[in-house]
């Protein structure tokens, strides 16, 4: 169980940096942002929390 809340965690945290950066208006914050998603996404798909061909990641 602690497994699956993580890997929801970090879907959760996905999408929150993406909105994060479309909401940023510094070009530099923006893209700051969309890294950190990045690396959340990378870790949900790890973790089983997302999959590789889920919709909400475009």
């Amino acid at each position: 169980m602690p497994e699956e809340i993580e890997a929801r965690y970090f879907a959760d945290r996905e999408l929150h940096e993406r909105a994060m950066s479309d909401r940023a208006t510094h070009p530099k914050v923006a893209e700051i942002h969309s890294e950190m998603a990045e690396r959340y996404e990378a870790l949900a798909l790890v973790f089983g929390g997302k999959q590789p061909n889920d919709p909400s990641s475009l």
